[in-house]
């Protein structure tokens, strides 16, 4: 995927500003083509997808990572995930859904449980998600964005 000329690629966007320690925020349309992303700089406090933590992993393998950047990292420990417990029993309740899962690969397992258990505050939309990602597994479908048009496949 290329950029059109004049534009940058939102992946580029985030992946520069992992590597020095910022996180893209807000966005505000400006003009009928243009948009302004907000950029600032990331506390040590802040919360990390596991998504921008396998980024960071790659950018780091790639030698791109800065010091300001490390210096905000969360624990980095790709074990250190855990699946919750009313997940892994809804995934666990149908074997063939629990079949599908597990066959799915590590990361695509790992980066849509995590956008489940984020908002497990929400109890709407945490039930939302996880039945959606029920559903699909069920079909043996993966969806969403989870590995950057391929740059977080291992090479």
């Amino acid at each position: 995927m290329k950029p059109t000329p004049g534009t940058l690629l939102y992946l580029d966007v985030v992946e520069e500003s992992l590597c020095f320690g910022w996180i893209d925020g807000i966005k505000k349309k400006i003009s009928e083509t243009q948009l302004a992303q907000r950029l600032s700089p990331r506390s040590q406090r802040s919360s990390w997808t596991e998504l921008n933590k396998e980024r960071v992993r790659r950018l780091e393998k790639l030698g791109f990572m800065h010091d300001e950047g490390r210096k905000v990292l969360p624990v980095m420990d790709p074990n250190a995930f855990i699946i919750d417990g009313v997940i892994e029993q809804r995934l666990k309740e149908d074997q063939q859904v629990y079949a599908n899962f597990i066959a799915f690969p590590a990361l695509y397992q790992k980066i849509r449980i995590d956008t489940i258990q984020s908002v497990k505050q929400q109890p709407a939309l945490f039930q939302s998600r996880l039945d959606k990602f029920i559903t699909n597994t069920k079909e043996n479908k993966m969806y969403g964005q989870w590995h950057d048009n391929g740059r977080l496949w291992d090479d």
